[in-house]
């Protein structure tokens, strides 16, 4: 069956252009309704496909958890498999978050040990994949964790070395600024000595104008 999908798959990518969005929508409905119907197979199906190391095959992927909802719990040894050995981009980690992790997490409290432990990987994108896991994605982001869990990831990553593990911790900052205004303000004030400037000003975007004033002057 896998091989089967892969294939049909295959066919569809030499006819549309994978760099363009509308026609990989255009590959994922022309193969949804073929995809295995019972989850346990879905999910081994799944990771056939991702195991390809194709990025095409992972966006598809990804497209079909979110739209069948697969955010079982007994499924996160796979989002975690994934994780480690085949996210290879910012891009790549951000659609996986957006549209898989961070369903998974939101859903699952019980997974924010797993978001802790990602902090302290040695793989660049999956500690970027903790403080993005915590955005929920929608026609906006929003933040809706509670603050101090929010808080343990920042501290965890602030001082990163790496610039894109950075700017995810900034972007949580600024999604989370419009769910906790005064102590996102506060931590950023206190600390402003102690943060990389690209989080800091990153974390800045969601402020007011006369607030982003004030801080960038500090």
């Amino acid at each position: 069956m896998e091989q089967k999908i892969l294939k049909l798959i295959r066919e569809e990518l030499e006819k549309l252009d994978p760099e363009n969005s509308q026609a990989m929508d255009k590959i994922s409905r022309r193969i949804y309704p073929i995809l295995p119907g019972e989850n346990d197979q879905l999910i081994e199906t799944f990771d056939y496909l991702v195991s390809r190391g194709d990025w095409s095959l992972f966006w598809l992927v990804t497209t079909w958890i979110k739209k069948k909802k697969v955010f079982q719990l007994e499924y996160i040894p796979y989002y975690e498999k994934w994780l480690h050995n085949y996210i290879k981009s910012w891009g790549q980690c951000d659609v996986f978050c957006y549209r898989v992790l961070n369903p998974m997490v939101e859903k699952h409290p019980r997974l924010f040990s797993k978001v802790l432990e990602w902090t302290e990987s040695s793989g660049t994108y999956v500690r970027r994949a903790a403080p993005v896991s915590l955005l929920e994605s929608g026609r906006s982001f929003r933040v809706n964790y509670p603050l101090e869990k929010v808080m343990l990831v920042v501290e965890s990553l602030k001082n990163d070395p790496e610039y894109h593990v950075q700017k995810g911790v900034g972007w949580l900052l600024k999604y989370a600024y419009l769910s906790y205004p005064e102590e996102i303000y506060l931590y950023l004030k206190n600390n402003v000595n102690d943060l990389p400037r690209v989080l800091f000003r990153y974390a800045l975007e969601k402020t007011p104008r006369e607030v982003r004033e004030e801080l960038m002057k500090l």
